[in-house]
């Protein structure tokens, strides 16, 4: 079981809540997804053994829709699978279905695969299906939604029926990677397995199967870092506790922070692992002084190029001219793309700002908003006009986040007509087309809160410039003839002040030529700055940091 060397035979198990592949299949809600996506593609580009495990939701609550009053609805895309590449695995030539007991409940578990290279396989598990019961069959149709309740059933399907799902398969990890906390319980079906193996007691098993086992953590966010009902939870896993001959109490003890009736995930998790990374250097840091007991290693996370880079950018990047010529061409092709999502038009000639994440509180996004006078007069000056443009979904369930859209969108509509505009729907195409296409790419975070924030890489590598908080990666790059540094305590008027005295008129400035050459040199630096935050720089670091 342990020492297995890293081959087809014994790949990397990847096991993460969400996978951001493709917008057409909705099974990722933000940047923890995209991560795992730019992995797992990453890895099959690179012919590294590695077999992603997840849940595959069914479009329930993903499509963001803005009402003529600025409010986000939350409506479905309910697509079939296969009519999207997704194939039924079959054994013996029967579909194969994995069973995972809940408390009393057996739930069966129909399995799909996507297959994204001859090294890497995306498995999904789906409880939409016959055998079982009509609210069964609800449990992965959504993710991060209902109640606590579903949550800890989903945790539990995706961890138990992940294990049994790659031993029926016959596949034996070298490594299991849990991605984010949730599916950490994947420990409890490895000491069942070890334990009746190996004839060993619990505590045995325990630390031999913990030994296979690595963590990423995301965040310091509490909302990231979930904890349940200890009661809730021990009416599940009682099969789980027979099994291995304890009570369920011992099951949940690594759980335990304190004297509450609560098991909090990210302990769980650092206690089933033997190490555990960080996704940027601060977040590390940060991560050490939380938890300073565990074995923490920093791996600052990277972005996929084949999916974020244009080529054309990448290709004529050493020509400032030829570059510039490139950028205007990705500029107006995201301006067509706006056009079409929206219906409103503007010039690709503009400066273009783009603040695009998760509507979250501590990401501020309104923090351009701050004095909506000054930003108008910003936005709108005939000899220097800029474009603002800002996408983002607040969870459905996040009522303030939907109150701060809401504001954000009623500027748009009343002083910044025609100057700003909001883009629904983020995905991973309007995403694409903004890292490529902007001329700025803002990011407001409160300082210590953005674990790391890729989406500045991925403008990065298009040359698109950062102005940015120094938090997550951004802490990690000297800015000096790339980017700005925003102050964190000051950020709407240092923001402000950033773009009259510096970034507006760098951009106009094109000094007798046809393009803004000191501008383009920024360009060219950020692009070369990107190759230290490649996908292919993030897994060589996996396999020697991490997995070793």
């Amino acid at each position: 079981m342990t020492g297995l060397p890293l081959s087809p035979e014994h790949p990397i198990a990847y096991f993460s809540a969400e996978f951001g592949v493709s917008s057409a299949v909705p099974i990722y809600a933000g940047g923890l997804g995209i991560l795992a996506g730019d992995t797992l593609k990453q890895a099959a580009e690179e012919k590294i053994p590695m077999i992603g495990v997840g849940l595959l939701y069914r479009g329930h609550n993903v499509v963001q829709e803005i009402s003529s009053e600025g409010w986000q609805a939350d409506k479905d895309y309910l697509f079939d699978p296969l009519s999207v590449g997704l194939e039924h695995v079959f054994l013996n030539d029967q579909p194969l279905f994995i069973r995972v007991e809940l408390g009393n409940t057996t739930v069966w578990l129909r399995a799909w695969k996507w297959v994204l290279g001859p090294t890497v396989t995306l498995y999904l598990l789906d409880s939409d299906t016959d055998q079982n019961q009509l609210h069964e069959r609800s449990i992965t149709q959504e993710l991060y939604a209902g109640s606590e309740e579903s949550q800890i059933k989903q945790q539990l399907l995706l961890s138990i029926g992940g294990v049994r799902l790659l031993e029926v398969l016959g596949i034996t990890p070298s490594i299991y990677h849990v991605n984010e906390g949730r599916p950490s319980f994947l420990i409890w079906e490895l000491v069942v397995h070890l334990k009746h193996r190996y004839d060993l007691n619990y505590s045995q098993a325990w630390e031999l199967a913990r030994k296979k086992i690595v963590y990423t953590n995301h965040t310091l966010v509490a909302a990231g870092n979930v904890n349940y009902s200890s009661d809730l939870l021990k009416a599940f896993i009682n099969p789980y506790a027979a099994r291995l001959g304890v009570h369920p109490d011992i099951l949940l003890l690594p759980g335990k922070n304190d004297d509450s009736n609560r098991f909090f995930t990210t302990t769980f998790a650092l206690r089933a692992s033997r190490k555990a990374s960080g996704v940027s250097k601060i977040h590390t840091q940060l991560s050490r002084q939380q938890w300073p007991e565990y074995d923490w290693v920093s791996i600052t996370n990277g972005v996929h190029f084949g999916t974020w880079q244009s080529e054309a950018i990448a290709s004529r990047a050493s020509d400032p001219g030829a570059l510039w010529a490139a950028h205007m061409q990705e500029k107006k092709l995201l301006a067509e793309f706006v056009t079409n999502r929206t219906g409103y038009t503007y010039s690709p000639e503009k400066l273009v700002i783009t603040w695009a994440r998760r509507i979250a509180g501590y990401k501020r996004a309104d923090a351009i908003f701050a004095d909506i006078s000054r930003l108008q007069a910003i936005l709108k000056n005939v000899d220097r006009p800029v474009q603002l443009l800002i996408a983002g979904k607040a969870h459905q369930q996040d009522e303030e986040g939907k109150k701060r859209l809401q504001r954000i969108i009623q500027y748009m509509q009343r002083e910044l007509s025609g100057s700003a505009l909001f883009v629904p729907n983020y995905d991973i195409d309007v995403a694409r087309a903004l890292t490529r296409g902007s001329d700025i790419w803002l990011n407001t975070p409160e300082i210590g809160r953005e674990a790391c924030g890729t989406s500045g890489m991925k403008a990065l590598s298009n040359g698109v410039l950062n102005c940015t908080v120094a938090d997550g990666w951004a802490s990690e790059v000297d800015w000096n003839g790339k980017g700005w540094v925003l102050d964190s305590n000051n950020i709407s008027d240092h923001l402000y002040s950033t773009l009259e005295r510096e970034i507006i008129p760098l951009y106009y400035n094109k000094e007798g030529i046809s393009f803004p050459a000191k501008w383009t040199e920024m360009m060219q630096n950020s692009i070369d700055q990107a190759n230290g935050f490649s996908a292919t720089r993030m897994l060589n670091q996996y396999q020697t940091l991490l997995y070793t």
